[in-house]
């Protein structure tokens, strides 16, 4: 299988931009691929609202992108600051980057 790492909004709507993760990893499995979206997993025990837990949180998620074979990007609500970080990061790996307007 395919790693798949998903990158999407979570702050501000966060309800709204879990359920738009959600949907996006739904759609990488029902493609055959095995999504990781680690503000679906860091924001479970790390609080986002807290500048060193939400910073540990995308530095464990950048770590993990590593082994991942692409990176889905959600641009259909533009990309936030620590979205940019992402994407910043897998081209830096050299990592296909396949942006994703709509779900």
């Amino acid at each position: 299988m395919k790693r798949v790492f998903i990158c999407s909004r979570y702050a501000g709507d966060v309800s709204r931009n879990t359920v738009t993760a959600e949907r996006l990893c739904r759609k990488a499995v029902e493609r055959g691929c095995a999504p990781f979206a680690p503000h679906l997993l860091y924001t479970r025990f790390l609080d986002d609202g807290k500048t060193s837990e939400r910073e540990a949180g995308i530095a464990c998620g950048l770590t993990f992108m590593e082994t991942c074979d692409e990176v889905w990007v959600f641009t259909g609500e533009g990309l936030s600051d620590g979205m940019r970080r992402e994407v910043d990061h897998a081209r830096r790996l050299g990592k296909p980057v396949v942006e994703l307007e709509v779900m």
